[in-house]
């Protein structure tokens, strides 16, 4: 009978790359490779920390999984032709979708949305700093809640039109209008192609 041992702390506990392999469900060499990712953690002594490495292994698993990745840095001994493939095909449909919604205008690039934000606050700015010329007239010889008023006003009208958000003024180059039914028949042209 194998002696049993109550373990308190399981932090410290060792294990070779054949029993995390074995843990894991991989290979030696994909120990190896997840080791040098800082994935699976080495000790001192070239044995893997029991633990951590698999709370890590299962954490990357989690993010590869949240964001439907596809481990496109896996070591290329590992890969097939079969899962090449996959991969480039993946990929391609990714760039596609990609692509569809910033046609479709349902998602901007990054650059378009930092031109029309810095287009919309460089004139807020300048009609807030026109606000003393503009107003000091307007506000001569008004009691306090006429004054209150007026500038509520023109404070108002002036955050309205920085709030009025057009994702037309969005659009990058590419964008053209397409409606629901096009799309679908372009894909089943796709499908039997």
């Amino acid at each position: 009978m194998a002696d049993t041992k109550k373990v308190e702390d399981l932090s410290d506990i060792t294990v070779s790359q054949k029993v995390l392999a074995e843990c894991l469900g991989v290979g030696d060499r994909m120990i190896r490779y997840l080791a040098e990712q800082g994935i699976i953690k080495r000790n001192s002594h070239g044995r893997y920390l029991l633990l951590s490495s698999i709370k890590n292994y299962i954490l990357t698993l989690k993010v590869q999984k949240a964001g439907e990745h596809v481990p496109i840095d896996t070591p290329t001994e590992s890969l097939d032709l079969n899962t090449e493939k996959a991969i480039h095909e993946h990929l391609k449909s990714m760039i596609t979708d990609i692509k569809l919604q910033l046609i479709k205008g349902q998602v901007h690039k990054s650059d378009d949305v930092g031109r029309v934000i810095t287009d919309m606050f460089t004139k807020f700015k300048s009609k807030m700093m026109a606000f003393p010329a503009k107003l000091a007239p307007k506000l001569e010889g008004k009691t306090r809640t006429e004054i209150k008023k007026i500038l509520d006003e023109d404070v108002a009208a002036a955050l309205l039109e920085l709030a009025d958000y057009s994702p037309s003024d969005y659009y990058s180059d590419e964008h053209i209008e397409v409606d629901e039914s096009s799309v679908l028949m372009m894909e089943d042209e796709d499908e039997e192609a």
